[in-house]
């Protein structure tokens, strides 16, 4: 089965405006590249292409990026840019997608495997607090309503449930550590 991981990327130089405190533009988009570098070879450990949604051309243009296919960002937001990558993954194929934040900077390859590999139609693992989605899986067939933003962890378990599909949440400190506030980037930093 083919199992496409979906990568949405809003900016190298814009993302990540929470930590403004926290740092210096500068260093905000090396944080960002750094992230995509990363999240990039997450995805590869995935048996389909990595399809790139994002409406910058430096992430389009970047060396970690050139074995991604790139989508077009409908520029309707992060559910829009997802449900693009989606239909991309549809048009290869896919048995199977996988959706990966950019800011999983503890995340390691085997924990996007053992999300994609669940056996349930719809699987999420949530942010620490267990309001957010760090990561999502779901078969590429599903006519499943994306609901990232705030409480998406809840919305898309309640998604699955209105598709009447099983949900697992897949609980993984690794998946769960996201960078959104500067109390999240002390914390990832507090970690070495």
């Amino acid at each position: 089965m083919i199992v496409c991981a979906i990568v949405p990327v809003r900016s190298l130089a814009d993302g990540k405006r929470r930590l403004a405190g926290a740092m210096d533009d500068a260093a905000r988009a090396a944080l960002n590249e750094a992230f995509l570098v990363h999240t990039l070879g997450l995805a590869g450990a995935l048996s389909g292409p990595t399809l790139l949604v994002s409406p910058d051309e430096a992430v389009a243009a970047h060396p970690s990026a050139a074995d991604a296919v790139l989508v077009a960002d409908p520029g309707l937001g992060l559910n829009a840019a997802v449900d693009a990558g989606r239909n991309a993954a549809r048009r290869r194929n896919a048995g199977r997608i996988v959706v990966l934040p950019s800011d999983l900077p503890t995340a390691r390859p085997d924990d996007v495997l053992a999300l994609a590999g669940t056996p349930s139609p719809v699987a999420v693992a949530p942010d620490r607090h267990r309001r957010g989605t760090n990561g999502l899986a779901l078969d590429a067939g599903l006519d499943f309503a994306f609901r990232f933003g705030a409480g998406s962890f809840a919305a898309h378990m309640a998604e699955a449930a209105r598709l009447e599909v099983a949900a697992e949440a897949v609980d993984n400190p690794r998946l769960a550590l996201d960078i959104d506030t500067p109390e999240d980037w002390r914390d990832w930093r507090g970690r070495g």
